[in-house]
């Protein structure tokens, strides 16, 4: 059988084809994390992850998901944005989990095309990436630790030489 469990799959397929207009390629029933409560879905689309409670959905891009960390012991997997949003918290309450969080990790590293991390002087990191958009356009994103000051020049030099660096490996104009 596939990734989807025969019990499942018409949600799934239903949510998919509903919110993101594409196939289901894996799926999971959920629980929102600590303080959120709620029962809902987590289904992973070629191009798009969407998280469903009831009337709540959530519908974002592969290529908005800096990372996700799974917990093996609780199932939980916490989801952080690239965009800054709060981290999404839910857990794994499948019996088998395992096959959500492999597709959720392959379509986030299909995602990213070229990347390139540099340690700043003062302390920090950046991390400069080319990702794959849902049409298979590229672009190039700047994600900083929090501790990224662009507002001198020296890092601002940097994290431009970098961004530079990456795009030309991939051949985006710069």
């Amino acid at each position: 059988m596939g990734l989807l469990s025969r019990g499942h799959r018409a949600e799934h397929d239903r949510l998919a084809r509903q919110h993101a207009q594409e196939r289901a390629l894996a799926g999971a029933q959920v629980t929102r994390g600590a303080g959120e409560p709620g029962e809902g879905w987590a289904v992973a689309t070629p191009h798009r992850l969407v998280l469903a409670f009831g009337e709540d959905v959530v519908v974002r891009r592969w290529c908005d998901v800096d990372h996700g960390a799974l917990d093996a012991q609780s199932a939980q997997l916490t989801i952080t944005w690239v965009d800054g949003a709060p981290e999404t918290v839910i857990t794994l309450t499948d019996d088998k989990p395992q096959a959500f969080a492999r597709t959720f990790r392959e379509r986030v590293q299909s995602s990213v095309v070229h990347a390139e991390t540099i340690k700043l002087p003062q302390g920090g990191a950046v991390r400069v990436v080319v990702r794959r958009d849902e049409t298979d356009g590229l672009f190039s994103e700047v994600l900083g630790d929090g501790y990224v000051r662009l507002d001198d020049p020296a890092t601002a030099a940097l994290v431009t030489a970098a961004e530079t660096r990456v795009r030309e490996a991939v051949g985006l104009p710069l």
